[in-house]
């Protein structure tokens, strides 16, 4: 009976207990009903009264392995803490803080070491869900810390339902809830960590090319998946991809890794890897020189926190290692009261470490575990290894480690004062942990998604509020937050928000940004005849290094630019002018490395390498293809060049022999895609202006074809006759017309592109002779100011 006159009748068949009201009148009337409902209330009176405790359980790194000589992870020690914090700050109910959370029940509390090992959060995981408390075991777990011992922790509670909720095990590979029905986090996935430093590479510091570097567990393995899929969408180009095994020590050996990221030549790598093996890796990449000036190193969370750097004790040593490095690491606003208050809490918790003199704190758990001392070696004859904290620095993820438990708090809550339940059952409290939990933590609005209805159940318990990152960056002495990434919504990786607030600082001695190396690939002609091939290649190169000094001697306008504001990198590949083979492999060979190419190539080959570029979307500039169909935009939409078109060319040419007055001409020509083009545009551009033109063509040093061609041009009785020929076929030619008597002094010759050819054959007294009094019709810089700079340039 809830008051006169009424009686509450339970509704035992939901979850939710709602009283249905009835007047005395209608329970009068249906008297027989009474008693029943009575007797059940009755009943129920003994269950409706709260548990007086649940079990609450700790995974926490507190020592590493054998392999890593069983130093204190103190890290791991200072999550711990911040359970134990949290845990007793909900046990008080007169702090003033979540008073109302558990009011009559305590809760109690154990801890086990998962060592940054996979094999050992497993079963320390099952004895602590089987085993713990006398054999009752836990009700919940908060852990593990990485997420290769997470995800195996998680396997092994999933055999007794056992929920888990881990502070720092970012991987994406633990969204997947079919595999890890139990698992949650309050730390964001990588997924969002990914996306943002994808961000960063592109829209922060505008690079196109980089380097990897991941860890082959699951946290570096799905992180750098989920990284390098975002990356290719924003067209990030991966120059080299490394691996590195976990449970590095100083005698790794990482010098097959750290040669092919010298070999790349990338200057940007971004590093996915637990923070203890990032270290040892970015120093011995130091050692064979990748990084330092030049280089940046991006890294994901585990690897931007501060005992990442600490790891090298000299700090002139730490300072040239890691000067210039940026990173990522969940946020947490400091400003908030939330945060104010859990910082003032943590800091007046008295020291648990120890006095310094192997005299240990021996302060145990309520299942009888030593909190602050450990058999770190499992050797009895070594004395206790003290693992405990000052409680005064601050560490990033001991406040995810605080929200998680507080997390449970408020799921065992709605379970023990909500559905007055008797007993703690494993999937009733996941359930309500996903479905029920929302509140505003030291980290932000914690709350889990509920994926339930999806068959997948993809990102089942991740973390669906509150995702915000810190930028950090390594000055000369410590790391720093100078700016922070966050997605626009939570999920919603294809849209992010960055922001900085402070100065950068770089590797470099001027503090620039360092550049990424964006390359311009050079084909250039190895072989040919005279000094041109070479002197071509050397004016690119010049104009490179022009261009990164913003050296504006020979073109002012890259004095606008001043150094370094543009980086080019070139990458010089000999070819063979007019040898397709050739070309098409010295192309591939740098297509995926390059921003765009500059080449020698002849017309010839152009026309096929030319559609390779198309195709790839690299953009190409010849300085020597002028053949009129490379100007075809819809074939070779990548293609330009800082020659003349032929098709400009033939027009002028026709002008000028329409403003002589000949009529009729003669084209003698090797049948190949330049010459070709060339007559065909003469031809029309003769037709539109009255002129006859009459042809005759050759196979490339096929003399037999040229005698012929030459002997047809005599019989036509044309005098002015234009020459389109390659050097190698040049003197054969002017010998048959030597024959033919198509030399004499009524004759007028005109070869195009004949200075270069003349150049290149003036050592031959037999090709000077025939060349004489004949006419070179060519594009002609020598007027322009801009090669009267670097003619002068070049003669100093």
């Amino acid at each position: 009976r809830a008051a006169a006159g009424t009686l509450d009748v339970w509704n035992l068949a939901a979850c939710t207990f709602e009283p249905h009201r009835s007047s005395s009148r209608a329970v009068a009337m249906q008297q027989p009903l009474v008693v029943p409902l009575l007797l059940l209330s009755a009943g129920l009176a003994g269950a409706s009264s709260a548990l007086s405790s649940v079990r609450l359980c700790g995974l926490f790194p507190r020592f590493r392995t054998a392999a890593q000589d069983f130093k204190a992870d103190d890290s791991g020690t200072r999550r711990f803490a911040a359970f134990v914090q949290a845990i007793r700050e909900v046990n008080n109910k007169t702090d003033g803080i979540a008073d109302h959370l558990l009011p009559t029940t305590e809760v109690l509390f154990t801890q086990r070491d998962s060592r940054r090992d996979g094999a050992t959060a497993f079963f320390e995981a099952r004895e602590l869900a089987t085993s713990a408390f006398k054999g009752q075991g836990c009700d919940a777990i908060v852990g593990a810390a990485s997420s290769g011992p997470s995800a195996l922790a998680a396997l092994a509670l999933k055999e007794s339902s056992t929920p888990q909720v881990s502070y720092s095990s970012t991987s994406a590979g633990l969204s997947d809830g079919s595999t890890y029905p139990y698992f949650a986090r309050t730390v964001p996935s990588d997924d969002f960590q990914a996306t943002g430093l994808a961000d960063l590479v592109h829209s922060l510091f505008g690079y196109k090319r980089i380097a990897t570097v991941a860890s082959t567990d699951a946290y570096g393995a799905s992180g750098m998946l989920a990284f390098k899929r975002r990356a290719s969408a924003l067209g990030i180009v991966t120059l080299a991809s490394v691996s590195i095994t976990g449970g590095a020590n100083d005698e790794s050996d990482f010098s097959e890794q750290t040669e092919a990221l010298r070999a790349s030549g990338a200057t940007v790598i971004v590093i996915f890897a637990g923070g203890y093996d990032a270290s040892l890796f970015i120093e011995k990449a130091y050692d064979a020189g990748v990084g330092g000036p030049g280089f940046l190193w991006l890294g994901s969370d585990a690897v931007s926190q501060a005992s990442t750097m600490a790891r090298i004790d000299d700090p002139t040593v730490r300072r040239h290692v890691f000067q210039g490095f940026f990173g990522l690491t969940p946020s947490a606003s400091t400003d908030s009261p939330i945060f104010r208050r859990y910082n003032r809490s943590r800091s007046a918790m008295p020291s648990t470490a120890g006095d310094g003199a192997g005299n240990c704190d021996l302060e145990i758990d309520d299942d009888g575990v030593q909190m602050w001392a450990a058999d770190n070696d499992g050797n009895a004859s070594t004395p206790l290894a003290c693992s405990g904290s000052d409680n005064q620095q601050h560490d990033i993820y001991a406040m995810y480690s605080y929200d998680a438990t507080f997390a449970f708090a408020h799921a065992l809550h709605r379970l023990v004062e909500h559905a007055r339940v008797a007993e703690v059952r494993g999937d009733e409290l996941y359930e309500a942990l996903v479905t029920n939990v929302s509140f505003e933590g030291v980290t932000g609005r914690i709350a889990f998604n509920d994926a339930s209805a999806d068959p997948s159940r993809r990102t089942h318990g991740d973390r669906t509020s509150g995702v915000r990152y810190d930028l950090w960056n390594f000055g000369q002495t410590e790391l720093s937050v100078v700016g922070a990434w966050q997605p626009c919504s939570a999920g919603a990786a294809a849209c992010s928000e960055i922001s900085t607030s402070a100065n950068f600082t770089y590797s470099t001695a001027d503090n620039s940004k360092p550049h990424d190396g964006s390359e311009i690939g050079l084909l250039f002609a190895e072989s040919g005849s005279g000094d041109g091939p070479k002197m071509a290649a050397c004016a690119a190169l010049l104009a490179l290094q022009h261009v990164n000094e913003g050296n504006g001697s020979v073109v002012p306008e890259l004095s606008w630019y001043g150094p370094n504001a543009l980086q080019f990198v070139p990458k010089p590949i000999g070819i063979v002018r007019a040898d397709v083979a050739s070309a098409i492999r010295g192309y591939e060979s740098i297509r995926d490395r390059i921003d765009g190419f500059v080449d020698g190539a002849a017309s010839r080959t152009n026309v096929h390498v030319a559609q390779l570029g198309a195709l790839d979307g690299v953009p190409q500039l010849s300085y020597y293809s002028s053949a009129p169909e490379l100007s075809c935009d819809v074939q070779y939409t990548h293609f330009g060049r800082s020659y003349v078109s032929d098709k400009i060319s033939s027009s002028v040419l026709a002008e000028q022999l329409a403003g002589y007055g000949w009529q009729h001409y003669g084209v003698l020509h090797v049948r190949d895609e330049w010459a070709v083009g060339y007559q065909e545009h003469l031809a029309q551009n003769a037709f539109r202006l009255g002129l006859t033109q009459f042809s005759g063509s050759w196979t490339e040093s096929n003399a037999a074809e040229i005698r012929e061609a030459v002997q047809m041009m005599r019989d036509i009785g044309v005098n002015i006759i234009v020459s389109l020929s390659f050097e190698v076929d040049l003197l054969p030619l002017l010998s048959s017309a030597e024959d033919e008597g198509l030399l004499a002094d009524n004759f007028v010759w005109i070869i195009i592109e004949g200075s270069g050819s003349a150049a290149n054959l003036g050592t031959n007294p037999e090709a000077t002779r025939l060349m004489a009094g004949m006419l070179s019709f060519e594009a002609n810089p020598v007027p322009a100011f801009g090669f009267q700079r670097l003619f002068r340039l070049w003669g100093s």
